[in-house]
């Protein structure tokens, strides 16, 4: 005699089936999109239509350091960066700055450092000003870097 299949297990099978292949479609968009954000940020900062424009003004003691970058959207979920940086005293303030991109358009990040004395930054051994930039697709993915931003001062080689 045959043994015959719950139709409940049947009803289940499907269920599986629909969710892997709506997992592996997430999957492979988030990875499509991200890359497509990568490839386009990178062109953007290594010589694209419109790089990172930057100004340093020095009045007296003070140094005014403004950077605009265009953060294009080439995938297809919403691009968030943040920029931000710290420095162990008061002397240098910076200003954090966040742009959400929507698919298929540009955002321009509006990033500000300001050093009030010029003179004492300069006179320490080790300047270094901690910056991050975090890059996200809520709620997939999220990226954050580290690095050195005083190469953004003119007297720290910028």
């Amino acid at each position: 005699m045959k043994r015959r299949t719950p139709g409940g297990i049947w009803a289940l099978r499907a269920v599986t089936v629909a969710v892997v292949l709506v997992v592996i479609i997430v999957v492979a968009s988030v990875g499509y999109s991200a890359y497509e954000d990568y490839t386009a940020v990178r062109a953007e900062l290594s010589g694209g239509s419109q790089q990172a424009v930057g100004r340093a003004v020095l009045q007296g003691q003070t140094e005014t350091v403004s950077i605009n970058i265009t953060v294009p959207n080439s995938g297809l979920y919403t691009l968030n960066v943040t920029m931000t940086c710290s420095y162990p005293s008061s002397n240098i303030v910076c200003q954090r700055t966040t742009v959400n991109v929507p698919p298929g358009q540009q955002g321009v990040l509006h990033f500000r450092l300001v050093v009030a004395n010029l003179a004492q930054f300069t006179g320490l051994s080790d300047h270094r000003i901690n910056g991050t930039v975090d890059i996200s697709m809520p709620p997939f993915v999220s990226l954050s870097v580290v690095t050195d931003f005083s190469g953004f001062v003119s007297t720290g080689g910028g």
